[in-house]
């Protein structure tokens, strides 16, 4: 059973892995407008699901660090309470996953647009 679970666990990261590698960024079209970064600003808790070598979390990762928005990053590779998550709660494939607010948002991939998008209607 346990072997089983952890051939489950190879293949969901090894598709997760294949998704990283072929898409881009985020599943709704968002209008193109900027976001209030300045220091003072509120922000709903971020939290962003990643690998290491992730191209795409990366540039989420540096999007949010230059815009000094807080953010919690979950390595799922290295963290088995984050795989769970990802992986079950989230049913997520692919990273990054970023989850804004208490699942109020939730946006598979990295569009900065689609993340501007879904912050401004949590800051509504």
């Amino acid at each position: 059973m346990r072997a089983t679970l952890k051939g489950l666990a190879l293949a969901a990261l090894f598709l997760a892995v294949l998704a990283c590698s072929t898409t881009q960024g985020g599943e709704k079209i968002p209008s193109a407008s900027s976001v209030t970064t300045s220091p003072t600003a509120a922000y709903p808790k971020i939290v962003l699901y990643t690998t290491s070598w992730c191209p795409y979390c990366k540039q989420a990762k540096e999007y949010l660090t230059s815009r000094k928005i807080p953010f919690t990053n979950l390595d799922v590779e290295k963290d088995v309470s984050a795989w769970e998550d990802f992986s079950e709660k989230y049913q997520a494939k692919s990273v990054p996953l970023i989850v804004i607010g208490n699942d109020q948002a939730i946006l598979k991939g990295f569009k900065r647009e689609t993340f501007e998008e879904a912050l401004r209607e949590l800051q509504k």
